[in-house]
């Protein structure tokens, strides 16, 4: 009879130990001892802008805040004309984050300019990222007309792959939809 009433003890001192073990260890607090990751917050934002060209190149700013809300405007070459306000899910910016992480954003973070190119063709667009979390802070500033630039690949496959992601295309539209506009 006595071990009846010891059992409901023993069960609680087990589940107590259980929950314990659960919450010590390297996953405890995310990676390695790093903070556990969080949500993005409403005032985290990844800025992607692209200035004028010569031809036909979109003109624009897109903005992706950590709620997901976005703000678009096209100035030139875009869809969409103006400033629009839209919509993406927490997890399209979280995946913007990852990818500017997996391209390594900081370590190609800063000015790609003709002061800093070794050959510069003309009347090309310029690409400004800037990026404003907990996780990864930075600007990057690339001329895409710099010839020479030890990371340009790099460069060229993190900006259409940003942009792939944010599906910048929804606003700016084509390369077909641009020559259409050209020619009105």
């Amino acid at each position: 009879m006595q071990f009846l009433f010891r059992l409901p003890a023993v069960l609680s001192a087990c589940l107590l130990l259980a929950l314990t073990a659960c919450g010590t260890g390297p996953d405890a607090e995310g990676t390695a001892g790093m903070s556990p990751a969080r949500d993005p917050s409403p005032m985290d934002y990844i800025k992607i802008s692209e200035g004028p060209c010569f031809g036909s190149c979109p003109v624009y700013d897109f903005t992706l805040h950590g709620d997901g809300r976005v703000t678009f405007h096209g100035n030139r070459f875009s869809k969409v004309s103006g400033q629009k306000l839209s919509s993406r899910s927490v997890g399209r910016f979280l995946d913007a984050l990852e990818t500017l992480k997996a391209h390594d954003f900081e370590a190609l973070s800063g000015v790609y300019d003709r002061s800093t190119c070794k050959m510069a063709a003309t009347d090309h667009p310029t690409v400004n990222i800037d990026v404003k979390t907990e996780e990864l802070t930075g600007s990057l500033s690339w001329y895409t007309g710099c010839r020479g630039l030890e990371n340009r690949i790099r460069l060229e496959r993190m900006v259409d792959e940003l942009k792939r992601v944010l599906d910048v295309e929804e606003f700016i539209g084509t390369d077909a939809d641009r020559a259409n506009m050209r020619r009105r």
